[in-house]
């Protein structure tokens, strides 16, 4: 393994030294301002290089070559023109109606470049393929171009799908692929990606069915779609690189009515699919555009300002498919965890769909392509199954690599081990046992547990919230005598939503998140000398705060006796002990191991640096309460009177250290 390991990390450096060079000949040679520009140069030579390994055309020049330039044109020319890079509809070649090289015999330095370049890309794939390791070039090497190009328009941003996540995803598919389906000569196995970008799922999948034999290839028909010609070409190029004969690439918004791939509504067999994420489309526009093509979205009668593509793009995967057919989609954090349309979307799939796995990938999977966005592979069967069953549900914290920036590019190194490959390993194991009933935990790091169906669809799609942590902490505290697990909103009542913000004014005490010291203390001076400028919600003596940010550091405290108007940071939960709930005891349970291994694994957002806890999810947290008779209960009431008296005597201190400070300037003044 490591030799495989440290022969990829020698391939990527090369590669990205040729690039970096690249990037520099360019800048100096003042050509090709454009980044659309670059990247189509760049990609008509990679295909023509292509073409001539082939041997579809005769001869591609070597970087010596004394015209360059003009026999760069002439190989070019003769690509150009090939069936294989032709669009099927139009009949026109993929590079446009009068396909040309923009460079000039005096770019005779850029053209070296460019030669060594695509000669070394292209006999590297080759190299790697003909070892057994098929290397995905153009995702791997030519992101940071493909980002560049689209950095200003959300709505054709291009993220590309890092090969690990790629191929999990394409060997969880072909473990699922029915055998019947091949059972008649009329049969065949068609596979889509309505947002293709350079293809790398087409690829993947046609490298894996052929390397595996467990699909005829003369089954099988590849598809794929993108909305940017550009892109289309891309994915031309890299499935001519993998020797794909039967497929079809096409140019479309797969979201609209009239493209391409409306004939297949209801006829895919299986999606692989990483579609555009944050672009929005208005309610009106959607109905108007779409229409029966996210049936769910345009038949909504509520009024919604706006509908996130990546939610359409689930709707509208989901009308491609033939009953039985399967998606596997990779999404950003909140179509799996927010409020409002999403939870709408979710409603909807569990009456139309069967939710068969859900993998929370890390922060680390798209920094190659700009952003550190958290997602999840979501994997959806069309059509309910008549006997619910249980759910997948993983985590997966390390993929095997690291990003780094190194002028201005962001560089993969290979780091850690690829979890996936355990992941992947567990979900084959619970197969094999049909996905037994009942909570299940298959594997604890990564964490990989068995969920049943009911639980998630009446609470939280998010992996991490049935982390194996989680289920290990409350199976050891029910396994205790004397002990039950009592969901937190028996407990108390939740107050934020229902009281405003108001403004800090003079005399008043607010507690911000950093007033909370550790173990329930309250720097008592801090809160009441802070002015902050932003409005906070009003708390009460003995109520408990709840710190709703970063909850690996754990922010939970009493709001002591202030005598005056007391605030706190919205950023906590404002929670009121029910009647017979001593707040004390209570407070002292939730910074317990078996309560915060659960808070922990609660925490969502759009990426690693705003995780938060969402209010109704801290109300499913389940604390361990005594029975009300007992000794354990009568222990722990005497643990929470020494709970009680300790928190006071700190805090009393903490008004002498704030009385001794305020004498600073009269003793040194």
């Amino acid at each position: 393994m490591s030799t495989l390991t440290d022969s990829l990390a020698s391939s990527y450096s090369a590669v990205y030294a040729s690039l970096s060079d690249l990037r520099e000949t360019f800048h100096r040679s003042g050509r090709l301002d454009d980044s659309n520009a670059k990247l189509d140069e760049v990609a008509k030579l990679f295909a023509t290089y292509l073409a001539y390994r082939r041997d579809l055309i005769p001869t591609f020049p070597t970087v010596d070559s004394p015209q360059l330039v003009s026999e760069l044109q002439a190989a070019f020319d003769a690509a150009a023109r090939l069936p294989q890079y032709t669009w099927s509809k139009s009949g026109r070649s993929i590079f446009g109606v009068q396909p040309k090289l923009i460079l000039r015999d005096e770019d005779k330095s850029l053209a070296s470049d460019l030669t060594s370049l695509v000669r070394q890309c292209v006999d590297l794939a080759y190299q790697l393929r003909d070892d057994g390791r098929p290397f995905d070039i153009l995702n791997e090497a030519f992101g940071h171009f493909v980002r560049d190009n689209f950095r200003g328009n959300v709505e054709d941003a291009q993220y590309m799908t890092p090969p690990e996540a790629v191929e999990f995803m394409v060997d969880m598919a072909l473990d699922d692929i029915p055998e019947e389906i091949f059972s008649s000569p009329d049969k065949h196995l068609t596979v889509l990606d309505p947002s293709c970008g350079v293809g790398s799922f087409l690829t993947t999948f046609y490298h894996r069915a052929r390397t595996t034999g467990n699909i005829p290839l003369e089954k099988l028909r590849l598809i794929g779609q993108d909305k940017v010609e550009r892109m289309a070409r891309l994915a031309t190029i890299n499935l001519e690189l993998f020797d794909v004969e039967e497929h079809r690439i096409e140019i479309g918004n797969s979201l609209e009515l009239g493209s391409a791939l409306d004939d297949l509504n209801g006829k895919v067999d299986l999606i692989l699919t990483n579609p555009p994420f944050g672009a929005r489309f208005g309610g009106d526009e959607v109905r108007r555009t779409c229409g029966s093509n996210t049936p769910f979205f345009s038949a909504l009668r509520r009024t919604i300002p706006s509908i996130d593509s990546e939610l359409l793009f689930v709707d509208r995967n989901l009308e491609l498919l033939r009953s039985g057919g399967r998606l596997l989609i990779v999404v950003p954090d909140g179509v799996v965890s927010a409020k409002g349309t999403a939870a709408l979307l979710r409603q909807h799939l569990a009456g139309k769909a069967t939710l068969k796995a859900i993998i929370e990938l890390p922060p680390v999977t798209f920094a190659q392509a700009g952003t550190r966005t958290k997602t999840s592979i979501v994997y959806i069967q069309k059509g309910r199954q008549k006997t619910p069953g249980n759910i997948f549900m993983s985590v997966a914290t390390d993929l095997g690599f690291q990003v780094s920036s190194r002028k201005g590019v962001q560089i993969k190194q290979p780091e850690g081990e690829n979890q996936l490959h355990e992941i992947l390993h567990a979900y084959r194991a619970a197969k094999a046992t049909g996905f037994a009933t009942g909570a299940n935990v298959l594997n604890r790091s990564p964490s990989c547990v068995l969920v049943e169906e009911a639980e998630v669809m009446r609470g939280s799609w998010t992996p991490s919230h049935y982390s194996a942590e989680r289920l290990d902490a409350i199976a050891q505290v029910q396994s205790r005598d004397g002990l039950k697990m009592v969901p937190l909103a028996e407990l108390v009542d939740f107050c934020s939503d229902a009281r405003r913000n108001e403004r800090w004014e003079p005399g008043t005490a607010f507690i911000s998140v950093l007033h909370v010291l550790g173990e329930g203390l309250v720097d008592m001076g801090g809160a009441q000398s802070y002015a902050p400028k932003t409005p906070g919600l009003p708390t009460n003596a003995g109520e408990i705060l709840v710190s709703k940010i970063n909850p690996r550091i754990p922010r939970i405290c009493i709001t002591p006796e202030f005598g005056k108007r007391t605030l706190c940071s919205s950023e906590f939960e404002v929670l009121r002990a029910k009647q017979g709930v001593d707040v004390y005891l209570l407070a002292y349970l939730l910074l317990t191991d078996a309560v915060q291994s659960q808070i922990r694994s609660l925490t969502s957002g759009t990426s690693a640096s705003h995780n938060r806890i969402r209010s109704a999810e801290l109300a499913s947290v389940l604390v361990p309460m005594p029975d009300e008779s007992g000794t354990r209960a009568a222990k722990l009431a005497e643990l929470a009177e020494n709970y009680r008296c300790a928190l006071q005597t700190m805090s009393q201190a903490s008004v002498k250290v704030a009385a001794l400070r305020a004498s600073e300037s009269s003793l040194l003044g």
